[in-house]
């Protein structure tokens, strides 16, 4: 981020929760971030159309939440559906299996930019056009997809969700048309789950 050392380690102690609590007359509640866009996606989104959801985030760190039986459920700790920490295999074989933070974040596309000298910052500088990124794109889109549809196998196993919500910031900000289109992998789950895409009602 480029913040002094002693400045990040301030914000490890920092009550947030207390100093918003002063500032505005309604209660006041600390969640994930992740868990937290998916209970706006439950209230003004696809809450009215699903009592049982996996909610992916695509977004620097690939996140999620879950729905069950009409109400956001963040689990014993705050962290249900923290999906990124699903271990993936590699599916280019000769690794071992890795974290979906490490295969279908943002960050990773924006550090191959940079290792071939483009410049990412029209990830979040453009809704719907990342046109230029080209082959560096379609080669993060390729690993991400495969990823992904792994670890949503992996979690339609444990519960048995009726939707898959993948969101994305804005319009087509983080899920650009050719991110939609279906992965190999996908095609077995998507016969017990439907697929959403949506963007973020907050």
């Amino acid at each position: 981020m480029g913040a002094p050392h002693e400045t990040l380690e301030a914000w490890r102690a920092y009550d947030v929760r207390t100093s918003v609590e002063r500032l505005v007359p309604w209660p006041v509640h600390f969640c994930n971030d992740a868990t937290a866009a998916g209970g706006a996606e439950l209230a003004f989104g696809s809450g009215a159309r699903y009592a049982n959801f996996l909610y992916v985030f695509i977004a620097t760190l690939i996140g999620g939440g879950v729905v069950l039986n009409g109400s956001l459920y963040p689990g014993r700790t705050g962290y249900a559906g923290a999906f990124g920490s699903i271990l993936v295999p590699d599916l280019s074989g000769g690794r071992a299996p890795q974290s979906l933070i490490r295969c279908a974040s943002l960050y990773l596309l924006e550090n191959m930019m940079r290792s071939e000298g483009k410049d990412p910052s029209i990830l979040w500088r453009s809704s719907d056009d990342w046109s230029e990124v080209g082959s560096t794109l379609d080669g993060w889109i390729e690993r991400a997809t495969d990823s992904l549809s792994v670890a949503i196998v992996s979690a339609i196993s444990v519960i048995d969700f009726e939707a898959i919500v993948i969101d994305a910031l804005s319009r087509d900000q983080y899920v650009p048309p050719s991110l939609k289109r279906p992965a190999k992998n996908l095609d077995g789950w998507r016969r017990r789950a439907s697929l959403q895409y949506t963007s973020s009602k907050v």
